[in-house]
């Protein structure tokens, strides 16, 4: 029996997986952390995951299409004990980027010039550790979704055998 649904994988089929995002950028990105010279710094919450974020199916193929809008809250301590709040947004996280295309948008809440020298250390450690995040993405979601939107081929099942086709008498036709 084959599956009347979506016979061989061939028509588009497409799960929203945003709620999805939100949680595994919580879970991959918060405790993700950065020090240097007794300073330093740990991402404590997502506060931002919006855009889209899709898995889609056509002619047997998997496609993972997203563009989200990240932004992140770090807390941490400088060497003589200074404690450090700020956040770092990505304005864009693309199915369609490659590591060096992402965008790093660093704060911290008060800057002075004593602070302002964690930067250097997020841009080198922590953006790195993140960006390696987003390369799994795509592949996490995958695993996790596209039974979803794809039929196994081994559950698809074999077409019905071709009958015999057997002519019938036509109506008003006499024996």
């Amino acid at each position: 029996m084959s599956n009347w649904k979506n016979v061989n994988n061939w028509h588009w089929v497409n799960k929203n997986c945003l709620s999805w995002a939100k949680t595994y950028f919580n879970e991959q990105l918060v405790g993700l952390e950065a020090s240097k010279d007794e300073a330093s710094v740990k991402i404590v919450s997502v506060d931002e995951c919006t855009g889209d974020c899709d898995l889609n199916q056509r002619k047997g193929k998997i496609i993972t299409i997203y563009d989200l809008v990240l932004k992140l809250t770090f807390e941490g301590q400088l060497a003589e004990g200074t404690q450090v709040k700020g956040s770092i947004s990505v304005p864009e996280v693309a199915h369609d980027f490659d590591e060096d295309d992402y965008v790093f948008d660093i704060k911290i809440d008060n800057e002075t010039s004593e602070t302002q020298a964690l930067k250097p250390m997020i841009r080198k450690q922590l953006t790195p550790a993140i960006v390696k995040v987003f390369g799994s993405f795509a592949n996490d979601m995958i695993k996790k979704h596209a039974p979803d939107v794809y039929i196994d081929p081994a559950e698809l099942g074999t077409p019905a055998a071709p009958r015999e086709a057997v002519p019938t008498q036509a109506a008003g036709a006499s024996a």
